[in-house]
């Protein structure tokens, strides 16, 4: 049995297996079944690679496929055959092959390779034999890994599919190299932020609204413009006839009607016939064909600028000092968990941004994994607070061609000092070229009304008794927009 064929055999076997222990985990989350099989598909194209590189026998059979080339039956190919012996623990017949050696030398010419056709034949059978059963042993033990491995991010993702599902995200969203490397602290850790969330209405509703707010803007930006469509147009074919249109005279006896025909059934009226023939004055039927033509023609259409059919990338600068310590820092956590998971549905890139009187920086895109973000999240400086290096950060991700019309949010308190006026003129440049500031306030934020110019939208966060201020305003603003676009 080739390489392949084993392998495909494991495969089968894994995926029988998984179907069998996680059976409610895939009738529930019908993602989970693509995203294994591409798993698997990874893991199979890997496995071969690697079992190829690391082949003990491909020395031999290289050696082999020279001797039966030269056909030359000598000590160096009995040697060679007793290397390979070695190797794969089978028995080298020594006297046998030395007695063949000395009685090809004394043999005919044309018989003297008899003897390496023998050896290099059980040659290749030990051989054949010796690689299947190495490719079966690492494949049995390789494939136990690499289950045990799925089934501990499967048993991961089962503990979370509950806190997932309350926001509309699948299970399998998360399921990665990664995952497996979660510990259950990590989990309890994630767990508890998503609940939070789903627990604390106000909470859950300004997420979903600021994992939306570039859809919002681009139900708005629509234009019209001019599109050529091809419609069928009927045309008259002179080279066919195909359909029956009138009558006309004539002398053509495949259309002539059947009651001029009926003329010659009587030798009295055949004359009669005759005559009209002669005269082209016989009824016959008038046919013409019609073909249809492609035929343009411009209409006006509305639809959606072209360059916002994409969702922009996410940039989250979250306040991680000491005056957020506490439930503020979990709610701003349990958002950019939030936010980073919509992202990551959506296939858009997200950048976070973790300051205090310095940052740290992570960057989210469809390979990363949920361990590193939920290590990440987990860093708190208890620091000062200066949301400048963050913003000069963030204006740089921006003139990289991957993070242009980003939506940013900060997540801050906003007991800091004001911003630096050389950095609000380059937020002002930026949202010029289609970026958005936007910033969502947790707590009192006695200074937000003093720091609103800055952004394009704040919202303020109480959680002592879950309150939003100008979240009604939003809303507002996206039921006008629906109702002139609808």
């Amino acid at each position: 049995m080739s390489l392949n064929s084993k392998l495909s055999e494991q495969i089968r076997w894994i995926k029988a297996s998984l179907q069998i222990d996680y059976a409610d985990l895939f009738k529930q989350h019908g993602s989970l079944n693509g995203q294994i099989q591409q798993r698997l598909s990874d893991w199979q194209y890997q496995i071969k690679l690697a079992l190829l590189q690391k082949n003990p026998f491909v020395l031999h059979e290289e050696k082999l496929k020279k001797h039966q080339q030269t056909e030359i039956f000598n000590q160096q190919s009995v040697d060679d055959y007793r290397y390979f012996c070695k190797l794969a623990g089978v028995p080298f017949e020594k006297e046998f092959w030395q007695q063949e050696l000395t009685q090809s030398k004394k043999s005919k010419p044309d018989k003297q390779n008899l003897p390496l056709k023998l050896l290099t034949e059980k040659w290749q059978q030990q051989l054949d034999y010796a690689k299947s059963q190495w490719y079966l042993e690492q494949l049995n033990q390789l494939r136990q890994e690499f289950i045990d491995k799925l089934k501990q991010e499967l048993d991961t993702i089962r503990q979370l599919a509950e806190q997932l599902e309350q926001f509309g995200f699948e299970a399998g969203l998360w399921l990665d190299n990664s995952i497996g490397n979660l510990s259950q602290q990590n989990i309890e850790e994630m767990k508890r932020w998503l609940n939070y969330l789903s627990q604390d209405k106000a909470a859950k509703q300004i997420a979903e609204l600021l994992g939306k707010m570039r859809q919002i803007e681009q139900s708005e930006k629509i234009e019209q413009v001019k599109q050529t469509v091809y419609t069928k147009s009927p045309q008259i074919d002179v080279n066919s006839r195909e359909e029956i249109i009138g009558l006309r005279l004539g002398k053509d006896l495949e259309y002539v009607l059947p009651s001029e025909l009926a003329l010659m059934a009587d030798e009295e009226t055949s004359i009669l016939f005759d005559l009209k023939f002669f005269e082209s004055k016989l009824m016959c039927f008038e046919l013409q064909g019609v073909t249809y033509r492609d035929a343009p023609t411009e209409i006006i259409v509305e639809q959606k600028s072209q360059e916002d059919e994409k969702l922009g990338p996410m940039i989250l600068c979250i306040d991680t000092s000491g005056s957020m310590a506490g439930l503020p820092e979990n709610i701003a956590k349990a958002m950019a968990l939030f936010l980073g998971t919509k992202a990551k549905s959506e296939n858009r890139s997200c950048f976070v941004i973790n300051f205090s009187t310095g940052i740290e920086t992570f960057e989210l895109t469809s390979k990363t994994g949920i361990s590193n973000l939920i290590a990440f999240l987990r860093q708190s400086f208890h620091g000062g607070t200066d949301a400048a290096p963050a913003l000069r950060h963030a204006l740089k991700m921006m003139e990289q061609e991957s993070y242009q019309k980003a939506d940013l949010l900060m997540i801050s308190d906003f007991v800091m000092n004001g911003l630096p006026d050389d950095l609000l003129a380059s937020i002002e440049i930026q949202r010029e070229t289609g970026n958005q500031f936007n910033s969502l306030v947790i707590g009192d934020a006695f200074m937000s009304k003093r720091l609103k110019t800055h952004f394009d939208r704040e919202w303020i966060y109480n959680p002592n008794v879950q309150t939003i201020q100008e979240l009604v305003q939003f809303k507002k603003d996206v039921f006008n927009k629906q109702v002139v676009n609808s």
